[in-house]
């Protein structure tokens, strides 16, 4: 009989995990709307990570996980997209990440952050796309009928509680 033991990263990245809040979405139905979050296909496959929140607000009162790509997930997983559902005819306020991940030795990308504002309608569908090329780090969400932002899609500014470095990631080319 032998005994297993988990390694000790392991081990932190469960309990990291566990303390993790997770956006809980609504049921799916005629009053939600459908959000495809789609990965940066630009992004290097090493060394960068993605991260999509729910903000309460603008002020980032009360951050939530939507998804998140790992540096190795088209890779490993093939992933490129993630969809997930938001009330209809509320505000939502999504806050997008890309970050430098050091855990793999790559630093292949500064901070980027970005926070959108726009009212999804009820049995909508929309394409969330966050971009970091040239040095230029932008948001986007498209209705996927029209091809158009929503009428009330605003990029916002960022307030400093706004910008906040994920577990297990760094923020690498800031200042601060």
């Amino acid at each position: 009989m032998f005994k297993r033991a988990l390694s000790p990263m392991i081990l932190l990245s469960l309990l990291l995990a566990g303390c993790e809040t997770i956006y809980a979405q609504p049921p799916a139905g005629p009053t939600v709307a459908v959000v495809t979050l789609g990965r940066d296909p630009q992004l290097g496959t090493f060394g960068t990570g993605q991260l999509l929140s729910w903000s309460a607000d603008a002020a980032c009162s009360n951050v939530v996980k939507i998804a998140a790509f790992d540096p190795m997930s088209r890779i490993l997983g093939g992933v490129t997209d993630a969809e997930f559902r938001l009330p209809g005819g509320e505000t939502a306020h999504l806050l997008a990440d890309i970050y430098g991940d050091p855990r793999s030795g790559f630093q292949v990308v500064t901070a980027c952050a970005n926070l959108v504002r726009f009212t999804p309608a009820a049995g909508g569908r929309y394409r969330m796309i966050q971009r970091f090329n040239d040095g230029q780090c932008e948001a986007a969400v498209t209705d996927t009928a029209t091809g158009e932002p929503p009428a009330d899609f605003t990029a916002m500014g960022l307030s400093p509680e706004c910008i906040r470095t994920p577990p297990g990631y760094q923020r690498v080319g800031d200042d601060g």
